[in-house]
């Protein structure tokens, strides 16, 4: 039987330690930025931003299978089905490996012409097409690194993965200084630090995997379509979340193009960054810090636990990216000062973070309830809160308020897509009874 801990607990080991490896990683991701922004120049800056949209998209794929394997096999090791578990990993990993050569191959053929439809033009398009080209190479070992932690976190193994992905940011951080600074190497270095910091947590993940995870291990793959069904099954939630993330950053991107002004794309390209360091990554860990939990819980038939374990993460989160936002608010001015030198620029980027990271603050709850019902395998629910939000309501009203209200259409269009959200997940949970449920087998 089953004996599970307290909230606070799996809200401390789990959240709190990918919630703080976020926050760690992406900071580290920040100073790679300034590194570039100095030596490079605020194009390099705007390049990688064009191009963050396609990678969320070509890793909302392996999302797919990653997302729907954590809630699948989280399930099994609650049903005591170690053995299936098993082949489940071992199937899916041998299927990413081959989806990612070919991702890679077709990225590495048509970089320039990614690079176009992504909206580079002029001096930024040389960049954007040169960092697409270089950092496709780490597309393979960053996927399977992010798979192999899924697998460690469900051998109940969070303190590693904490580690190791905050070990693989220094290193990125480290190359960077070398390539770029040091070595002069431009867009290139830019892109080669991130390759080989990916190929090196790669290495560690899979070593760690093979020598210390007691419950889970890697077996012959042998190919189950109902294995592979069920997966794409819980996935598809988190594949449309992530991929219409992706979409929702293109079209704000296209938006700001068409809308707005080439200092409006430079602030924005630096702000965003932030948001997601200070709000988004807080939120997006502590959801997916407790996947494995609500998925062994659910195995387990401990229903009664879901809920308050749901609510007791939503509102420490929600405390936490509240009090970093505040706290980053009388920084920013300075922090925008590191990447560029037109006031006019910083006094938008500033507006920027006001306002577009205000409304960012909602994000919380839907986040957190399209993760909650993957995780719990009812991915059906998911897909309809993903679908709603990400490709429907966030990227449209986002467009049309950014139209006809300017910069203030980021903060306005993103406010009301995500209250929407919240008050349709209200009258939703209210009418589920959490106490009864049924396992999906």
């Amino acid at each position: 039987m089953n004996t599970f801990k307290s909230n606070s607990f799996y809200f401390k080991e789990y959240s709190i330690r990918l919630v703080f490896q976020n926050i760690v990683m992406g900071l580290m991701m920040a100073a790679d930025k300034i590194i570039a922004s100095l030596f490079i120049g605020v194009n390099a800056l705007v390049a990688t931003n064009l191009i963050g949209p396609m990678q969320m998209m070509i890793y909302a794929v392996s999302t797919l299978f990653m997302s729907g394997l954590g809630s699948y096999i989280g399930l099994l090791i609650g049903q005591k089905k170690i053995s299936k578990a098993n082949s489940a990993s071992s199937l899916v990993l041998a299927i990413l490996s081959i989806f990612m050569v070919i991702v890679t191959a077709g990225v590495l053929v048509f970089s320039k012409e990614i690079a176009y439809f992504v909206g580079a033009r002029g001096s930024v398009f040389k960049l954007t097409k040169d960092y697409l080209y270089f950092v496709s190479l780490g597309f393979i070992p960053m996927v399977l690194a992010s798979a192999m932690d899924i697998l460690i976190m469900n051998d109940e193994h969070p303190s590693f993965v904490m580690k190791v992905n905050i070990g693989s940011t220094l290193l990125n951080l480290g190359l960077n200084i070398l390539f770029v600074a040091v070595f002069n190497l431009h867009i290139v270095g830019l892109a080669t630090a991130t390759t080989i910091s990916h190929l090196i947590h790669f290495i560690i993940s899979a070593n760690y995997f093979k020598s210390h995870c007691k419950t889970l291990k890697l077996v012959k793959p042998k190919f189950d379509i109902s294995i592979l069904k069920r997966i794409i099954y819980n996935g598809t939630s988190d594949f449309l979340g992530m991929f219409s993330e992706g979409l929702k950053r293109y079209v704000i991107n296209i938006a700001i193009i068409t809308f707005l002004t080439a200092k409006h794309m430079e602030a924005y390209s630096i702000v965003s960054m932030f948001i997601i360091i200070f709000i988004s990554s807080v939120y997006y860990g502590t959801a997916l810090g407790l996947q494995p939990i609500f998925s062994k819980m659910m195995g387990a038939m401990a229903f009664p636990r879901l809920v308050p374990l749901l609510k007791y993460s939503v509102k420490f989160s929600h405390v936490i990216a509240l009090v970093v936002f505040l706290i980053a608010m009388p920084l920013m001015p300075t922090i925008l000062g590191f990447f560029i030198s037109d006031p006019v620029t910083i006094q938008i980027g500033f507006y920027i973070y006001l306002t577009f990271g205000f409304a960012t603050l909602f994000e919380n709850l839907p986040n957190a309830i399209i993760m909650f019902f993957t995780a719990i395998n009812r991915p059906l629910e998911s897909i309809v809160f993903s679908v709603v939000r990400t490709i429907i309501l966030l990227p449209v009203l986002s467009y049309f308020a950014i139209a006809h209200l300017g910069q203030s259409g980021l903060m306005i269009g993103t406010l009301l897509a995500e209250l929407i959200v919240i008050a349709a997940t209200v009258i939703y949970m209210k009418s589920i009874d959490f106490t009864h449920m049924q396992v999906v087998e």
